[in-house]
C-alpha cells in the first residue's frame, strides 16, 4: 500500500466501526459503533501518524484522536479506493467501470469509473433488516446467530416457489424460483425461518443491484460489507440473482473493510 506508514483508516457505520492500520502489514479490526471509547483506545495504542475517516458516525469520534487530526473522505470515494485493492488480493483485477455495493446496516450502490464514484441507488434492506427481523421473529440477539441458524435451515418450507404454483410445469420461470417470500409457511422451525429471512434480503438486494447494473451498462458487480463475512448462504443468493441479469459478481475477502482500507489509501502523502 503506497500510503504513509502507520495510517489508520476508519469506516464508522450505523452498526459497526471498521478500522484498518497500514504499517508493516495491513491490520483490521471491528467494533460495535456503540463502543467508541474502545475504538479510540485501540487507535491510541496503534500510535498512528495519520488518521482518515469515512462513514456516518465519524463526527461522534471527534476531530482529534491520540493527538492526531482526523481527516475526512466521502464514503463512496473510500469504498471505490478500497475495493480494487482487496479484490487484487484475491487475484482479481476489476475493470475500469463496475457497480460497487456497500452492504451494511442498509445498502448503498455506487458506479465506479476509474477514480470517480457516483451513487446510483440503494435500498433500506441490509444487515440491519436481518438482525431486526431475527430479533422479532426468532429472539436472536446477534447477526452471527442469524447466520448460523440460516445455514442449518430449509427456506423451501417457508417460501412459496413457482413450482408450488405450477406443479406440472408450464410456468415462464424455473420451479425453484421464489414466488412469494414467507408465502408457504409449511414450517416455522427457527432454522427455516432464519434461512427464509436471509433469502428475502439477499434476493431483493440482488434484484435491485442486478437491475442497476443492467441500467447503467455495467458487466461487473462487486459486493462488500460485514453481513457477507462468513456468510456463504447470503453470498450464494446474491450471486445467483445478480448473475441472472448477466455479467460477473465478486466478493473480495475482507470486504467488510473496503471503506476503512480506502480511507487509508486516501491519506495525504
Amino acid at each position: 500500500m503506497s500510503t504513509p506508514m502507520r495510517t489508520v483508516g476508519i469506516d464508522a457505520g450505523a452498526t459497526l466501526c471498521k478500522l484498518a492500520l497500514s504499517s508493516e502489514r495491513l491490520q483490521t479490526e471491528l467494533f460495535p459503533s456503540t463502543e467508541l471509547e474502545a475504538v479510540r483506545t485501540r487507535i491510541e495504542r496503534w500510535g498512528p501518524r495519520h488518521i482518515v475517516a469515512t462513514g456516518g458516525g465519524v463526527r461522534q469520534l471527534g476531530g482529534e484522536i491520540a493527538g492526531v487530526q482526523v481527516q475526512w473522505v466521502p464514503e463512496a470515494d473510500a469504498w471505490a479506493r478500497g475495493a480494487p485493492l482487496l479484490a487484487r488480493r484475491n487475484g482479481v483485477e476489476l475493470p475500469e467501470r463496475y457497480l460497487l455495493v456497500s452492504l451494511g446496516t442498509g445498502t448503498s450502490v455506487v458506479e465506479v469509473r476509474g477514480d470517480d464514484a457516483v451513487r446510483v441507488g440503494g435500498t433500506a434492506l441490509g444487515g440491519g433488516t436481518l438482525l431486526g427481523l431475527g430479533q422479532l421473529l426468532l429472539g436472536i440477539g446477534s447477526f452471527r446467530e442469524v447466520t448460523e441458524l440460516a445455514a442449518r435451515g430449509n427456506r423451501q418450507e417457508v417460501d412459496l416457489l413457482v413450482g408450488d404454483i405450477y406443479p406440472d410445469g408450464g410456468a415462464p420461470l424455473a420451479p425453484e424460483v421464489t414466488a412469494a417470500n414467507f408465502g408457504k409457511l409449511a414450517s416455522t422451525r427457527r432454522e427455516d425461518l432464519a434461512q427464509a429471512l436471509m433469502g428475502l434480503v439477499g434476493e431483493n438486494i440482488g434484484l435491485i443491484c442486478g437491475g442497476l447494473a443492467r441500467t447503467h451498462g455495467l458487466d461487473t458487480v462487486v459486493y462488500g460489507g460485514s453481513p457477507l463475512t462468513d456468510n456463504p448462504l447470503l453470498q450464494q443468493t446474491l450471486s445467483l440473482v445478480t448473475r441472472a441479469f448477466g455479467g460477473t459478481v465478486h466478493f473480495p475477502a475482507s470486504a467488510a473493510f473496503c471503506g476503512a482500507v480506502g480511507a487509508v489509501l486516501s491519506a495525504e502523502s
